[in-house]
């Protein structure tokens, strides 16, 4: 047993992370290896560095990925300690371990930061992912509810990869999935698509992943997965249930207050856009009700110029700024939804 071993005992192997250090990163990473590997200092440190990486690679894997196919911040602290416990005392036979610990190998090879990070947390084969697979293998041989997900899972993969677009979300983040239709729809909150799904009656994944995109607008493939789940049923496990996360926009009274006000401030003619819109009606006939609206172009136009201004007034209202990927195009859709439940009449 190496010296250094007994250092580990004063890193609790429960102890949580908290954002803010979480948030306090710096590349040291291979000081800390070297002095850590010497004589056990910095243990504290190195461990939260690990913690700030593990979150980010933890960050897109679903629930059957962690320990008791629970993903929690428990479940993440486990494996980042588990981790760095690996590194620390676990020799490795494969490259570019050849027997020996990961941080024997990082310091005898002198191995910079990239490198260190990449065959802890990035690489296919890192030592985080390798945890991360050998839990999903476990959780899978143990649960048939899992199994049963995972295929699932990985049909309505294919039908995306083969039928619709990717929408990145940002570094980090799964993307979520749109389809290409070339018309805009009023996006439904998530009970509706799974309702719609249901009223499908049909075991085919690729309808039933079509309509979830044309109800609930783009989704990522866990929540899609989600969604035909909580729609059609588990048939191994009748009384599991799936509990989607509610969008909660169309609630916030300063949001409706603010959406109802822009709406009122619109000339008739962008009015009865928006309201053909949520209705479905295509650029040919939204170019045909209206003669100001002679071509595609014009009506793009249109739309983003109304955009605008929902969008403008909805960031006041929240006090913020709007995010970076926010269009007005994009934004338009919720804002149907809100100005449905606010004016159910003019969009029935």
């Amino acid at each position: 047993m190496r010296a250094v071993l007994p250092n580990l005992d004063k890193v609790s192997p429960y102890r949580s992370i908290t954002p803010r250090e979480l948030m306090d990163a710096s590349d040291t990473m291979p000081d800390l290896v070297r002095s850590f590997e010497r004589d056990g200092s910095n243990a504290a440190t190195l461990l939260r560095e690990f913690m700030r990486h593990i979150a980010k690679v933890a960050r897109p894997y679903p629930d059957a990925y962690f320990a008791l196919g629970q993903k929690s911040d428990d479940a993440v602290d486990d494996l980042g300690n588990r981790a760095f416990s690996s590194c620390a005392s676990i020799e490795k036979g494969r490259f570019p371990f050849s027997g020996r610990t990961p941080f024997a190998s990082f310091v005898q090879e002198g191995f910079d930061g990239r490198t260190i990070r990449y065959h802890s947390f990035y690489a296919k084969l890192s030592i985080t992912r390798e945890l991360l697979r050998d839990d999903y293998a476990f959780n899978l041989r143990r649960n048939p509810v899992l199994r049963w997900r995972a295929e699932l899972y990985a049909n309505i993969g294919a039908v995306l990869k083969e039928s619709c677009t990717a929408v990145p979300q940002g570094r980090g983040l799964p993307p979520k999935w749109s389809r290409n239709t070339g018309t805009l729809h009023m996006v439904r909150p998530i009970e509706v698509a799974i309702a719609r799904v249901r009223d499908l009656h049909t075991d085919d994944i690729q309808a039933q992943v079509f309509e979830a995109l044309s109800t609930a607008g783009p989704q990522t493939q866990s929540r899609l997965t989600h969604i035909i789940e909580a729609a059609t049923g588990c048939p191994i496990s009748e009384d599991h249930a799936v509990d989607p996360t509610e969008d909660n926009t169309a609630d916030r009274m300063s949001v409706r207050q603010a959406v109802a006000e822009a709406w009122n401030a619109l000339e008739d003619s962008d009015q009865s856009l928006l309201i053909a819109l949520a209705k479905g009606s295509s650029y040919d006939e939204l170019i045909a009700a209206s003669p100001s609206l002679n071509n595609k172009v014009a009506v793009s136009r249109a739309v983003s110029r109304v955009g605008s201004l929902f969008l403008e007034v909805v960031t006041e209202a929240i006090g913020g700024t709007a995010d970076a990927t926010a269009t007005p195009r994009t934004l338009i859709e919720p804002i149907l939804t809100v100005l449905a439940e606010l004016y159910p009449h003019d969009f029935a």
